[in-house]
């Protein structure tokens, strides 16, 4: 006679949920994000954006390009470093894209007018300074 508990008997099998594939799954995502924001910080450069209590945040519809301008001068599009020199042409290719100008709230603005000027020349017309929103 088999002996009968809470309506199972000893033969019912037991079902076991193994969750080990998803957390290795959950796993792996993390550190893809974690690497993707890395490099995007990356492609970025690092600066610190001025202050501004005006403006409007700009939802991400396309791909942009960044100018990063850092602290001690360094000119940035899209993470790979340039001279102002190069930098018209390298704009240039992308006429008709939106470009994000990020510099370092320390610089003066004679450091940032040839950058400007840089974008006229290469016919950037939707050119956004970036800038964090102030408390």
């Amino acid at each position: 006679m088999k002996r009968r508990s809470a309506g199972l008997t000893r033969a019912d099998p037991v079902a076991h949920v193994n969750v080990t594939p998803m957390i290795d799954v959950i796993m792996c995502l993390m550190v893809f994000y974690l690497i993707v924001g890395k490099l995007v910080l990356e492609r970025r450069g690092e600066v610190r954006l001025p202050a501004s209590a005006v403006g409007a945040e700009v939802p991400e519809r396309a791909d942009p390009s960044f100018i990063s301008v850092e602290q001690d001068g360094t000119v940035r599009l899209d993470g790979r470093r340039l001279e102002i020199e190069e930098l018209a042409d390298a704009l240039a290719v992308r006429s008709g894209r939106r470009v994000r100008l990020r510099g370092d709230r320390s610089l003066p603005f004679d450091t940032i007018r040839p950058i400007l000027d840089a974008c006229r020349r290469a016919n950037i017309t939707n050119l956004e300074l970036v800038t964090e929103r102030q408390p």
